[in-house]
């Protein structure tokens, strides 16, 4: 688990100023952050407490930042939170009041309120009713802002991106040890989440996946009550977590004594090395996209696409090990890669003539294209 103070305080006083001066771009008077994610990154709380609203209120004009939480939450922020002040609902009461005396007296005559609507933390009951109070501000999407502001990651936080995927790498192989002759997905699960938990990983924000290639695209099922039998290639894809950093990585998993994978192997580790290599600064994610694509399509000797190749990683709450907002490798994305961003990058090929097969690994992006943080060997074989 993380320490009580994941970062100096200095980081994240740094971190809330580079917000406003990009918050103040919009002219907003405050800005209501309620992904788990940026309120993380903004303050420092880190705890499961967002399954109720929790919100980190920045004034634009001032330091001041507030946390906006259930009551029983006020100890936790007191040691995780330096720097930022709390203001407290009880059980019972609606966290409207309290959010509307935190940002009331911050509203100018324009009443400009940065929010975040995509937000899955932000209730619609909240939202109607802090509307209501403050008289149906002008509100202002202030999510690209905030994606903008962690978008390049720092030292400490590339430090704790590479000890993820050190735990992650601890987890796979675990998890294809644990997947000897006839099994089931939660012995492997189990044996995944064990391994990494006692290597010294946070919770991940997702559990690990673990099915037969069969069942490849079921995406987001974890495991399934199907026994899994000697003869299944399994499909894995998983992330330890440090400091809630992630660094996603995924195999295909081969039976004992099975060949590497066909066609499908081989144009999926092209592919992936496709990817590395266009990862350089100053390309964008369709450009990347377009390498991993054409790479794909120059092996099948056709037309081939997925809905991306990648997306970005990093900080991720429960349920997912990413931000909120999904900053593929796609096409129509001309976001410009920039050293220091880092991606979860895939290269999944699923097609009726060649076979199935995918991997996956987290990247950094340098000057010398994508450096893999994960360093699982890209061929696993479960054991007889």
């Amino acid at each position: 688990m993380a320490s009580d103070e994941t970062f100096p305080a200095e980081e994240y006083v740094r971190r809330r100023a580079e917000a406003r001066a990009l918050l103040s771009k919009l002219q907003v008077d405050a800005a209501i952050v309620t992904a788990p994610e940026d309120v993380y990154y903004l303050s420092g709380l880190h705890n499961q407490g967002h399954f109720v609203f929790t919100a980190l209120v920045l004034d634009t004009r001032s330091q001041t930042a507030t946390l906006v939480a259930r009551e029983m939450e006020a100890a936790t922020a007191a040691v995780q939170s330096d720097g930022c002040a709390f203001a407290g609902y009880q059980d019972g009461q609606d966290p409207c009041d309290v959010l509307y005396d935190v940002v009331h007296p911050l509203a100018s005559d324009e009443r400009r309120i940065g929010c975040q609507p995509e937000s899955l933390s932000m209730p619609v009951a909240v939202w109607r009713g802090i509307d209501r109070r403050l008289g149906s501000p002008v509100w202002v999407d202030c999510a690209g802002v905030l994606a903008e502001a962690q978008a390049i990651r720092s030292d400490r936080e590339i430090a704790c991106l590479r000890q993820a995927g050190r735990l992650s790498d601890i987890g796979m192989r675990a998890g294809v040890d644990a997947a000897a002759g006839e099994c089931t997905g939660g012995e492997v699960v189990g044996a995944i989440q064990d391994a990494m938990l006692s290597a010294g990983s946070d919770y991940p924000g997702f559990v690990p996946l673990v099915r037969p290639v069969e069942q490849i695209r079921q995406e987001h099922v974890a495991w399934t009550d199907d026994p899994i039998t000697a003869a299944d290639t399994l499909f894995f894809e998983l992330s330890a977590a440090v400091r809630r950093y992630h660094a996603p990585l995924g195999r295909t998993v081969r039976p004992h004594g099975g060949r590497g994978g066909g066609a499908a192997a081989d144009i999926a580790h092209t592919g992936l090395d496709a990817i590395l290599a266009g990862l350089c600064p100053g390309r964008t994610a369709q450009d990347v996209y377009g390498d991993w694509k054409t790479s794909v399509e120059a092996r099948l000797r056709r037309g081939y696409r997925r809905h991306h190749c990648g997306y970005s990683v990093g900080l991720g709450f429960p349920p997912s090990w990413m931000s909120g907002r999904v900053d593929s490798l796609r096409p129509g994305n001309d976001m410009a890669l920039r050293p220091g961003m880092t991606f979860h990058v895939q290269s999944w090929v699923v097609d009726p003539q060649v076979g199935t097969y995918a991997i996956s690994d987290t990247a950094l992006v340098t000057n010398d294209g994508g450096e893999p943080l994960t360093s699982t060997p890209r061929f696993p074989m479960r054991p007889a």
